[in-house]
């Protein structure tokens, strides 16, 4: 029980670092096509677009919660269970939005270190 809770919490965190990884890259893309003004802008833009994505999350989530029968066994459980062994597939959005918004935490820690 304890070790596959774990697991969905490393598998989350992951899945988390991929998508923090990839909305930095985008967001990053648009700074540059869009505002180009250099300086440390750039840094507090991806921090809010992650806040921003996390949020959204967020918000996904607490569908699934209020939702009568959002969390109920899914269809493909089977694969489900394959994948995450505890969590539901609401939970797997929350904690996963929960670590997107701590990377933006990260990156402004780091911003007020440096600036």
């Amino acid at each position: 029980m304890k070790s596959s809770l774990i697991h969905d919490l490393i598998k989350c965190i992951k899945i988390a670092f991929y998508i923090a990884s990839g909305a930095a890259v985008f967001f990053t893309l648009i700074y540059l096509i869009f505002y180009n003004n250099g300086d440390a802008n750039i840094f507090v833009f991806i921090k809010n677009s992650l806040y921003y994505i996390g949020c959204f999350g967020f918000l996904i989530s607490a569908a699934f919660f209020i939702k009568r029968d959002g969390t109920r066994p899914l269809h493909h459980e089977e694969q489900w269970k394959k994948h995450f062994y505890s969590f539901n597939l609401g939970f797997v959005v929350m904690w996963i939005s929960l670590f997107i918004c701590i990377f933006g935490m990260l990156i402004q820690l780091i911003l007020e270190v440096l600036l």
